[in-house]
């Protein structure tokens, strides 16, 4: 019996160690074809998100794309902030996404402010989302589209790899602080023939490569998943633009769920500090009141104090629960 289970024990032996050799030699000799049959490690967005208080939404901003890189005018940005539209969509279906293209788009949100060392103003962005009603902003550049030659294989299985390189870069901010929730750079890399490679060599024509347009969808994907598991998170319901006599006004509306009668609860959050190369931040205060909406409009609101204190412009507000 000690016989048979030893012979047993060196066939299972035996065909794991064939199965892993073979893994390896084929790992050896497959050279660029890996480019082909890697998997994306993200999982599928197969969310349904609900956002708190009986199906309010959550409204994001996502402003056009700038293309940084030396392949200006052929719409790869534009493509990619399309994909990336679609996933983010699909990934949360309660979320009120504004994007460019839609009719009554911001001009704000066209030429976003910046430094004057060029980065952008993230208090002064986070101001303009306030009057918009906004939760965050969405901004990304593609930096950098560059093609490279890679060897592969090993001995006599040697090839050359014709590989391009994707780089871009996504940034979202909140508006009731004006910090970041999400500052990634994303690359992926993917194989194309050698006519391919020279288009990216001269920089002619690339949106005729088909590989591109599958590796934008990919990026898309990873990126609309890192974006969709930021924006689900808890925020306020909007903001008061102006107080004129007792009607206090909200930046949002109708469009987020809002109706005549909820009851909002006011929170401070004016208080700034400074932090480092002079940027500034909203400190999120305490509760101070509550208002009852009184009339509603598609993408603002009038309300008036139920109870509590002073009440101030640019104060969050919360669905009370």
């Amino acid at each position: 019996m000690k016989f048979h289970d030893t012979k047993i024990f060196k066939n299972v032996y035996r065909i794991f160690f064939f199965t892993l050799s073979l893994s390896v030699f084929i790992s050896l000799i497959a050279g660029c074809s890996s480019f082909y049959t890697i998997k994306k490690t993200a999982n599928k967005i197969a969310r349904d998100i609900k956002f708190s208080g009986k199906d309010m939404k959550k409204k994001v901003a996502i402003v056009p794309f700038e293309n940084q890189t030396l392949f200006i005018g052929q719409n790869i940005e534009q493509n990619l902030q399309k994909a990336l539209v679609e996933t983010i969509k699909k990934g949360t279906p309660d979320l009120l996404l504004i994007k460019p293209g839609d009719e009554g788009y911001p001009d704000a949100l066209f030429e976003i402010p910046k430094h004057e060392w060029g980065q952008i103003d993230n208090f002064a962005l986070a101001k303009i989302g306030r009057q918009l009603g906004l939760n965050a902003i969405i901004t990304g550049a593609l930096i950098n589209i560059s093609g490279e030659k890679k060897n592969g294989g090993i001995l006599w299985f040697n090839d050359t790899c014709k590989i391009i390189r994707l780089q871009t870069v996504i940034e979202i901010y909140d508006t009731e602080t004006a910090a970041k929730l999400l500052d990634e750079s994303f690359v992926h890399e993917f194989k194309v023939d050698e006519s391919d490679f020279k288009l990216i060599q001269t920089k002619k024509n690339v949106q005729s490569i088909l590989e591109l347009q599958v590796a934008l969808k990919y990026l898309a994907d990873i990126i609309g998943e890192k974006i969709c598991g930021v924006v689900s998170q808890p925020s306020c319901k909007g903001y008061i633009v102006s107080i004129i006599n007792e009607k206090i006004v909200i930046s949002s509306g109708k469009n987020i769920g809002l109706r005549s009668g909820d009851i909002l609860e006011v929170h401070n959050c004016n208080k700034i500090i400074e932090g480092v190369n002079g940027e500034r931040f909203f400190v999120p205060g305490i509760k101070t009141a509550e208002i009852k909406i009184t009339a509603v409009y598609p993408d603002k609101a009038e309300a008036v104090t139920v109870s509590g204190g002073e009440i101030h412009e640019e104060s969050s507000v919360w669905l009370k629960n």
